[in-house]
């Protein structure tokens, strides 16, 4: 879901806005990153609040060693850290199922420090309608006038207990990183500045690793930022316009690591459109700007809890640099960060252009 990147940041500007020069620092708090979802393993991260020394070295604090634990219905669990992935924290869903209905309730110790929190799953919620099969989507407007055809919506059951709905619309044939991958390009530009300072004198050897590791740079670049599925079958983008600037990129006149990181923003920033609804709404409208590719994207509907929703709504507080600006809504006790549940259903949508070129079908399916 992509939030733990956004619940660290949201809490590096707040700690950083609310200890102005003369004060002393504050205590260091944990933060805690947990989605239960039924039929899913349950995975819990536990973080820190960066030291303001540390405010533009990096925004994760690992905290390794803590005693995570979670009760539902009077039995207790303990979560296992992840030896490959410190601070990270599981229990498989066999040993914890999620269960519609449930309350789960969370106990992270580390040292002296304490942090609870707890959250009740909501009802199962269901997709019951997905309605205009093929829908036609004009690229140009002029000359449309009275002309426009609804793009269709899709429906869901109600969800007992849900705080609110969450709509996330991805392409999963894009690969594209997240944008914490976006310093490789920053190191792809300093080992090519490197290759062609040494160019004339460097030692052959040095030369060499330097070629092997520019090499595994965009290897690895071109397989996790990229269109292209197969040789041969590339994704095309749905808008005219999309495609012509994205095809512009190679030729302007920006060295290889800005075309990456352009690339890189572009594809994720397309790849996926998420948007809240009401609890008291069970239906919506195909939301077009989440459509970019052609191709196969998937559609999901989340019944989410109070904790979810409250976090969602306030995620941009804290920012505003305003006294009364109380920042994020965690409901936790003893730090910070969002434990929380949800359920789900999806359906897919193929893409693909009109026949005459001129705009995009959508093809609904399950």
């Amino acid at each position: 879901m992509r939030r733990t990147g956004a619940v660290l940041a949201s809490l590096v500007l707040l700690w950083a806005c609310t200890s102005p020069t003369g004060i002393a620092k504050p205590t260091r708090r944990l933060i805690v990153t947990s989605y239960l979802t039924p039929g899913t393993d349950t995975v819990v991260k536990v973080r820190r609040t960066v030291a303001s020394e540390r405010f533009y070295a990096g925004l994760e604090d690992t905290v390794a060693g803590a005693r995570v634990q979670i009760e539902s219905g009077g039995r207790f669990t303990e979560l296992a850290e992840d030896a490959a992935e410190p601070g990270t924290y599981r229990a498989l869903a066999a040993a914890l199922p999620v269960v519609s209905g449930s309350t789960y309730s969370l106990r992270v110790v580390d040292g002296d420090q304490v942090l609870t929190a707890s959250t009740t799953v909501p009802g199962p919620v269901a997709v019951t309608e997905v309605s205009a099969d093929t829908v036609v989507y004009y690229q140009e407007f002029g000359g449309l006038y009275g002309e426009l055809v609804h793009p269709g919506q899709f429906r869901w059951s109600p969800s007992e207990g849900a705080a609110g709905y969450d709509i996330i619309v991805t392409a999963p044939q894009v690969r594209v990183a997240s944008p914490v991958a976006l310093p490789l390009t920053g190191r792809l530009r300093q080992l090519l500045e490197r290759r062609s300072n040494l160019a004339a004198a460097g030692d052959p050897d040095t030369l060499a690793a330097l070629d092997r590791q520019i090499e595994s740079l965009r290897s690895w670049l071109a397989a996790n930022v990229s269109l292209v599925r197969a040789p041969g079958d590339t994704i095309r983008w749905l808008r005219d316009s999309e495609q012509a600037d994205w095809d512009s990129i190679v030729a302007k006149d920006w060295d290889e690591a800005r075309q990456w990181q352009e690339r890189m923003e572009r594809l994720f920033q397309a790849s996926r459109t998420e948007y809240f609804v009401p609890p008291d709404t069970l239906r919506s409208d195909y939301w077009w700007a989440g459509i970019r590719f052609e191709g196969e994207c998937r559609v999901r509907v989340l019944a989410v809890d109070r904790n979810y929703f409250d976090y969602a709504a306030t995620a941009a507080n804290g920012m505003s640099g305003n006294d009364g600006d109380r920042g994020p809504v965690f409901h936790t006790t003893g730090g910070f960060g969002v434990f929380a549940s949800c359920t789900q259903d999806s359906f897919r949508v193929l893409a693909r252009r009109s026949d005459d070129g001129l705009g995009l079908k959508i093809v609904a399916r399950h």
